[in-house]
């Protein structure tokens, strides 16, 4: 487990020294335009227009909203993949409205704002979604407006690169085991030190009969080598008791270490036995959307490792707050992490400015999304199974925009 530090909360003097500060800007930039221009005067800047485009093409989907302030400045967020269609209308009819002549750096009062006017809708899964596209964009405005990554916005770096894992699923058991074996190896081949198979079970599908988990992991784990690690995720679709069988044998046969979100989240009671009877480290927390959430699992299934998702938690303001949480209850955050793009960059931005991050991130295969990858002029740097830090202003991608435009059904 991570060994975890004392750390005070980010406050608005450590922001504002942050001011006029230049970040050094790596050969693989050099195309970023080195025209200067007089930074706007942030108290009176405004936003001005908002965006949607969405791009539907099975697994290469994505819905990013664009926020551009009467300064001419741009900031992109992306919201979690799910249901892009209901996220889009909740954006453009209840929401939209709310975001026009705001000052751009009031991200809490903005987030609160959307939040507490439609939590009756539920206090995550769509809302915080699509809150966490707007929480990114605005955070992309902050940085870029002061010409600094968002990580020194957050109160600077602890670590400048952090570990990854891949993760790939093979939907309830529906990929050939021979597929899932060749897509784990060249997933270890191209540098990744862990590796996470996600069995897709699902909570409508408890206790399968047949299992697929066990054949699925034992294939990978013959076929992987022994310095890559291995471990599981059902997607929530054991029983206490079945959870706590399968477990025990991917350790003591297979000698894994973790295992993720092994019971429905709605269940927390299971995954406390889970976690009490198994020698395992339990991570859990993907369907955690706030700081509520986040506590209640916390006391409640109390798991080693708490693992809630940017994209789908709120944005940076709230993984934040949930980040918090999870340290004054002495609890480290290894984040899920949905799409390789603007969530990836926003993560790594966070997990880099606090205390309690640990062991890992996710990171998806790109190989599933192109047309969502051929979006960037840049990508988060992956190196010796490591994501690295952006020191570029804002989240630090830069988006194609003529080909946005051209490509994607914009609102």
């Amino acid at each position: 487990m991570t060994t975890l530090k004392n750390y005070s909360r980010r406050n608005f003097i450590q922001k504002a020294a942050l001011v006029g500060m230049t970040p050094v800007l790596s050969s693989d930039y050099l195309h970023t335009t080195t025209e200067k221009r007089p930074a706007p005067h942030v108290g009176a800047m405004k936003i001005s227009a908002v965006n949607t485009y969405r791009i539907d093409r099975g697994y290469d989907r994505i819905l990013i909203i664009k926020i551009t302030t009467d300064a001419g400045i741009k900031g992109y967020g992306e919201c979690s993949p799910n249901n892009t269609w209901t996220l889009e209308t909740l954006f453009h009819r209840g929401v939209k409205q709310r975001l026009l002549g705001k000052d751009p750096f009031n991200r809490e009062a903005i987030w609160e704002e959307i939040f507490w006017e439609n939590h009756d809708l539920g206090s995550g899964g769509t809302l915080t979604y699509l809150l966490a596209g707007i929480d990114l964009a605005l955070w992309d405005i902050a940085g870029k407006t002061l010409n600094v990554p968002v990580y020194k916005l957050l109160g600077g770096k602890y670590r400048d690169r952090i570990p990854v894992y891949a993760g790939f699923g093979v939907n309830g058991g529906q990929v050939p085991v021979e597929e899932a074996v060749r897509t784990a190896v060249k997933l270890a081949e191209r540098g990744f030190r862990t590796i996470k198979l996600r069995v897709q079970i699902r909570e409508n599908n408890l206790d399968p009969i047949p299992d697929p988990t066990l054949p699925y992991a034992r294939a990978i784990r013959k076929a992987l080598p022994d310095d890559v690690d291995f471990f599981v995720d059902p997607n929530e679709g054991y029983t206490a008791q079945r959870a706590i069988s399968v477990g025990r044998i991917l350790k003591e046969e297979l000698g894994m270490t973790y295992f993720e979100a092994p019971c429905a989240e709605e269940n927390h009671r299971d995954t406390r036995e889970v976690t009490r009877q198994l020698d395992l480290v339990i991570l859990a927390g993907e369907k955690t959307y706030n700081r509520w959430m986040m506590l209640d699992l916390i006391t409640e299934a109390n798991p080693d490792v708490v693992n809630p998702d940017i994209i789908k938690s709120g944005g940076i303001t709230e993984l934040d707050k949930m980040a918090t949480v999870a340290q004054v209850l002495h609890k480290s955050l290894a984040p899920h992490n949905t799409k390789p793009t603007l969530g990836t960059a926003a993560a790594v931005h966070l997990c880099c400015s606090i205390s309690n991050f640990g062991p890992f991130i996710e990171f998806i295969d790109t190989d599933l999304m192109p047309t969502i990858m051929d979006l960037y002029e840049n990508r988060v740097e992956f190196n010796d199974g490591m994501l690295h830090l952006p020191e570029e202003p804002g989240l630090g991608l830069m988006i194609k925009e003529s080909l946005l435009e051209k490509i994607a059904e914009k609102q």
